[in-house]
């Protein structure tokens, strides 16, 4: 019974270093989630709803590059709650900028991007006081071609 015992703690801990050696140290994952602004408010309401199959990108470049000067760039695809996870290898530090922007939307009628907040900016730094290579960024969305007559009310609350 002991001999069996230390098989499986063996066998457990060597799949564990297995799945680690995966995952270099200076990696890094973004989280967040997509929706359908479904009352063009340029937020998350009640009536938001995620969007699965949104296709996003995490876009990092040079701190003193220009803008649109992409360097390297990962994708994902948002799951059935509308969420998305990216990684992104070789974290280069603070001298780095990186978003997530928006790709795609498979929802007819929610597919229209917002500049400015088409995108959410993500800190990718590891000495920013966090001790889990997991970035979350803000919820991004598409907006909606017609709001929901529910919106004026929702919005309008006092």
């Amino acid at each position: 019974m002991k001999m069996a015992r230390w098989s499986v703690m063996i066998m457990v801990a060597v799949a564990g270093s297995v799945v680690g050696a995966a995952v270099r140290q200076d990696d890094f994952f973004v989280e967040g989630s997509v929706y359908c602004d479904t009352c063009r408010a340029g937020f998350v309401t009640n009536a938001s709803t995620p969007i699965a199959g949104a296709k996003v990108r995490l876009e990092c470049r040079h701190f003193m590059s220009n803008k649109d000067a992409v360097e390297r760039s990962a994708e994902g695809v948002t799951d059935g709650a509308g969420r998305y996870r990216i990684e992104l290898e070789d974290n280069r530090g603070s001298e780095e900028e990186c978003a997530v922007v928006l790709v795609s939307s498979p929802v007819a009628g929610c597919t229209e991007k917002e500049p400015g907040r088409d995108r959410a900016d993500v800190d990718l730094v590891e000495d920013a006081g966090l001790a889990t290579p997991v970035r979350r960024a803000n919820p991004i969305g598409f907006l909606t071609d017609h709001p929901l007559p529910i919106c004026e009310e929702l919005i309008n609350i006092n």
